[in-house]
């Protein structure tokens, strides 16, 4: 035993060298031996008709199994390199095409010949392509906004997107099921001042065959300080079937328009009417709600007082 350790310890160097040729030369003759392996291989459908969009296949697969003949070596290198095979479309003239898939048409990553390993058979060996239609259209741009304001600020005019549309072109099934596209949410707080930034669109594509004319437009958002004014005693005004010969109770009202300031700058008095409408016979004598339209969307109405009677002339039936 001492001796057989002894020995061990005195020749290891040559017993290590020794057994990493014997595993090298066992590498080479199994590289160089001829062998069979089914290998995944990349299915990649070249489509140019420029009327036409690919939107499946039957069987539903992105790779097949192909058999390949060759050397062990090439074959493990083939593996490595994920081989593809080609399926070209020019003119689509149906919505389905049927294609047989042949070793023939099996090639090596980026279109190049095979070397030194060939391919045997292929599974599935035949294939059902599914195209639609390529159809265009306008879609709206919806601006997505999440503002705040600082106090004694408010939004002026309405959010915009420039462009506020865009072409969208795909699928003609796909196009057809979008009528807007939303862009991301802009997140401001305490604003004080009016924004304007780009901001991508958020198109849900799950096919990954729709295009945008453009990916993002740019939202605004205008911001003012808030401006108020009272305009004192303005007539107010009878509407409904039976307004004829009555007379209104208080007949003068004061309306405070509250809003952007540029809003507010272009309230002319003239242009305010308060109205109480008559419905029938028995709001006569009965407490009439005051209504005005604000003058433009953004702008804030108040009525003193905000209600009044409405009763008939001395004389009328």
């Amino acid at each position: 035993m001492d001796d057989w350790q002894t020995n061990l310890k005195r020749n290891w160097l040559y017993l290590l060298t020794a057994t990493l040729i014997a595993v090298f030369l066992w590498v080479a003759v199994s590289a160089d031996t001829v062998a069979q392996q089914t290998i995944p291989t990349e299915l990649v459908v070249y489509e140019t008709d420029p009327d036409y969009v690919l939107t499946g296949t039957d069987p539903a697969i992105e790779a097949v199994s192909v058999v390949f003949t060759g050397r062990a070596g090439d074959l493990a290198a083939l593996s490595i390199s994920r081989p593809q095979i080609l399926v070209t479309i020019g003119t689509v003239e149906t919505d389905s095409i049927d294609f047989a898939l042949t070793p023939s048409m099996v090639k090596g990553r980026g279109n190049r010949e095979l070397v030194d390993v060939r391919a045997v058979s292929v599974r599935p060996d035949r294939l059902r392509l599914h195209f639609q239609p390529r159809i265009e259209k306008l879609v709206s741009v919806v601006p997505q906004v999440d503002l705040t304001f600082a106090n004694g600020f408010v939004q002026a005019d309405s959010t915009r997107a420039e462009p506020g549309a865009v072409r969208i072109s795909g699928p003609e099934a796909a196009v057809a099921a979008i009528d807007s596209i939303l862009t991301r949410l802009v997140l401001r707080e305490r604003l004080r001042e009016s924004i304007s930034e780009e901001v991508p669109l958020e198109l849900t594509d799950p096919t990954g065959q729709l295009d945008l004319s453009s990916t993002s437009v740019r939202v605004s958002v205008p911001v003012e300080p808030v401006d108020e004014e009272v305009f004192i005693g303005v007539p107010v005004v009878v509407s409904g079937v039976l307004s004829a010969d009555v007379r209104v109770e208080p007949s003068l009202v004061d309306v405070r328009i509250r809003g952007p300031r540029s809003a507010v700058a272009l309230v002319r008095a003239e242009a305010l009417r308060p109205l109480v409408v008559l419905s029938g016979p028995a709001d006569f004598g009965s407490l009439l709600p005051i209504e005005i339209p604000p003058p433009s969307p953004f702008l804030q109405v108040t009525i003193d007082p905000d209600s009044a009677r409405v009763e008939r002339v001395e004389g009328t039936i």
